[in-house]
């Protein structure tokens, strides 16, 4: 097996990430796909067939339970996991992947470490947090910002939503340990929606997942 980290985190919500070092073939014999699973499948390039499917299979691990119990979507295309009514939110990177369970809407984002990140920066991190991140841990703070965004976007699971403008990190002072931060969406209708921000840097990847706070959305 592969599970790389796995364990029960604050919100009482559940997180672990795999690392995929398995062929297809195994998952495939460890998973009875439902119908609509198997037409997603289908439709999806054989290595990103790979990836869903370790992440289909590490959401069952974290059920425990002897029969799966395939995820389902909402009418946003945003997963669940109708047993238990938890969020659910999965992403993958090349040979990992990772997913949270949450009983508060949740995002998650894991990706390899990528020195072109700077490239591309601009995109998404706004003149506040430029003013923050500068200086000897930038190349880690635009990941975990990268990570934050990609995670708020998950969670909130609507569409148009501008990575500069409606997604925002509060301050923080990165340790290669890991930490956390706050972090919001501020929504076109002028509310706010609030999320506790964890990270966690590994040799290879830099994990980030967002929770929200419950009952924190204000004007």
């Amino acid at each position: 097996m592969s599970l790389q980290y796995a364990r029960q985190i604050p919100h009482r919500a559940l997180l672990g990430t795999w690392a995929i070092e398995e062929p297809v073939e195994w998952f495939a014999e460890r998973l009875v796909l439902s119908r609509e699973e198997a037409d997603e499948v289908s439709r999806l390039p054989e290595k990103s067939r790979h990836d869903w499917m370790a992440t289909r299979y590490l959401i069952h691990l974290f059920t425990g339970s002897r029969e799966r119990v395939p995820a389902r979507k909402d009418v946003f295309g945003r997963p669940f996991h109708p047993e238990s009514g938890y969020h659910l939110s999965l992403s993958h990177t090349r040979g990992f992947g990772a997913a949270i369970l949450s009983p508060s809407a949740a995002g998650i984002d894991i990706q390899r470490w990528d020195h072109r990140m700077h490239r591309v920066a601009h995109k998404f991190v706004n003149d506040e947090e430029w003013s923050w991140s500068e200086g000897t841990w930038q190349e880690a703070y635009h990941h975990v910002l990268w990570g934050a965004k990609e995670s708020l976007y998950k969670a909130h699971g609507r569409r148009q939503l501008n990575f500069l403008t409606n997604l925002h990190c509060e301050a923080f002072a990165y340790t290669p340990l890991g930490g956390q931060t706050e972090a919001f969406i501020s929504l076109p209708s002028g509310l706010t929606r609030v999320f506790d921000l964890y990270y966690r840097p590994t040799a290879e990847t830099m994990l980030v997942y967002v929770i929200e706070k419950d009952g924190d959305v204000s004007s």
